[in-house]
C-alpha cells in the first residue's frame, strides 16, 4: 500500500473501520500461585487456511511458534461465529505475568499490547488475589489528543457500558458527535501528520535548510488539498516536493522502510479499532471487588466498545479471595490448647 493510498483514506475513515468487522475473544485462568493460562480466540473467514496469518496484530511472530493451536473441538461453546465464519484460536501457559508480558506487551506498534499484573495479599483466614489485563491504547500516532479531547469526553468513554447495552439518546448522539471528533478531524490530522514528518525526514537530509522551512510553510495548504482531492496520484508525495523544487528522491531504502512500519501500524490501529471484544478472567476464588460487566461464579467477563482503549489504557481486573482452611485449623487448635490450660488451672 503506497502512502498516498494510506492518505487517501482519510476522508474515508469511518467507512474503512466498518468495513471489516471482526470478533476477538481472550480469556485468562488465573492460578493462586500467580500461573496464567492464556487463550485468544479470533473470529474468521469460514475458508482461511492459514490461521497464523490471522494472528499478526496479537501474538508476535518471533513467540507465536510457541502458542498452542486450539483443535476446533475444544472451542468454547459459547462462540458462535456469524454466517460464513469460523473461530480459531491460540493458548499458552505462563509461569507468571512477568513471562505473559514478555510476549503479549512488547513495545511493538503494530502488537495489540495485553500487559498483566498479579499481586498476592495473605489475612490469616483468608489470601486475596488481585490480578488484571490491561488494554494498552491502540492508537500509536504521535499526534497529542489535547487539542482534540476534552476532560468530558475520556470521562464519557469510561462510563460507556459493554457493548451491545442500551444507551440513552442523549449518549447516543454524543457518541456519534465523538466518532466524528475521532475520525474526521483527530484521524485524519494524526494521519497526515506521521506522512508529512516522513517527508519532511526526507527534507532535513538536504543541505540547505531553506527547503525544510518552504515544505513547512505550505503544510495547511497541503492538508486542506489531501482531505479534499479525491484524485490524488499515487507519487503524491513526490509531486509536491516537486511541485516546490525541492530536490529530494522519495526512493531510498531508509524511506521505503519507515513509510512501511507506518503503514503497518495505520493498519494494526484501524483493524484493531474495528474488533468486537470479549474478556474473560477466571479467578482462583470467589470474586470479592471488579470492574467487569457482569461475575459468574469465580468468573469475570468484559464485553468493551473499542472506544475505551483507542486513546487511553484500559484496565480490567478483579480481586478473588480464598478460604486459608489452615489458619482456621490453628486458630481452632489454639483456642481449644488455650481453653484446656485455663480449665486446668481452675
Amino acid at each position: 500500500m503506497s502512502s498516498t493510498k494510506i492518505l487517501l483514506l482519510l476522508c474515508a475513515f469511518t467507512t474503512m473501520l466498518m468495513s471489516c468487522e471482526h470478533r476477538v475473544t481472550m480469556e485468562t485462568t488465573v492460578h493462586a500461585d500467580g500461573q496464567l493460562d492464556k487463550q485468544i480466540f479470533l473470529e474468521v473467514e469460514k475458508k482461511q487456511k492459514k490461521v497464523k496469518e490471522s494472528f499478526i496484530h496479537f501474538v508476535d511472530s518471533a513467540h507465536l511458534a510457541d502458542w498452542q493451536v486450539i483443535d476446533s473441538t475444544q472451542l468454547p461453546p459459547y462462540l458462535k461465529p456469524k454466517e460464513g465464519k469460523k473461530y480459531v484460536g491460540y493458548r499458552k501457559h505462563f509461569e507468571s505475568a512477568e513471562a505473559a508480558n514478555e510476549h503479549l506487551a512488547l513495545p511493538n506498534d503494530s502488537l495489540f499490547r495485553v500487559t498483566s499484573s498479579f499481586k498476592k495479599k495473605f489475612r490469616w483466614f483468608f489470601t486475596y488475589i488481585a490480578y488484571s489485563d490491561t488494554y494498552h491504547a491502540i492508537n500509536r500516532l504521535s499526534l497529542s489528543r489535547k487539542d482534540f479531547f476534552t476532560s468530558e469526553d475520556f470521562q464519557f468513554i469510561e462510563r460507556l457500558p459493554a457493548e451491545g447495552k442500551h444507551i440513552s439518546p442523549a449518549d447516543s448522539l454524543y457518541l456519534k458527535l465523538l466518532n466524528e471528533k475521532i475520525t474526521d478531524h483527530y484521524g485524519n490530522r494524526a494521519f497526515f501528520e506521521e506522512y508529512f514528518n516522513l517527508l519532511l525526514g526526507e527534507v532535513r537530509q538536504l543541505p540547505d535548510d531553506a527547503w525544510q522551512e518552504k515544505l513547512k510553510t505550505g503544510k495547511e495548504s497541503l492538508y486542506r488539498k489531501v482531505v479534499s482531492d479525491k484524485n490524488l496520484p499515487d507519487n503524491f508525495l513526490q509531486l509536491y516536493a516537486d511541485s516546490l523544487n525541492i530536490p529530494v528522491k522519495l526512493t531510498n531504502p531508509q524511506f521505503v522502510a519507515d513509510q512501511k512500519r507506518l503503514e503497518n501500524k495505520i493498519n494494526f490501529i484501524t483493524t484493531a479499532y474495528d474488533g468486537k471484544y470479549r474478556h474473560t478472567l477466571h479467578m482462583p476464588g470467589p470474586i470479592v471487588s471488579t470492574n467487569a460487566d457482569s461475575v459468574a461464579g469465580n468468573s469475570a467477563y468484559w464485553a468493551p466498545p473499542a472506544i475505551k482503549f483507542l486513546l487511553t489504557n484500559y484496565e480490567m481486573k478483579a480481586e478473588s479471595r480464598k478460604i486459608n482452611y489452615w489458619a482456621f485449623a490453628i486458630t481452632l487448635l489454639v483456642m481449644g490448647a488455650a481453653g484446656w490450660l485455663l480449665r486446668k488451672r481452675e
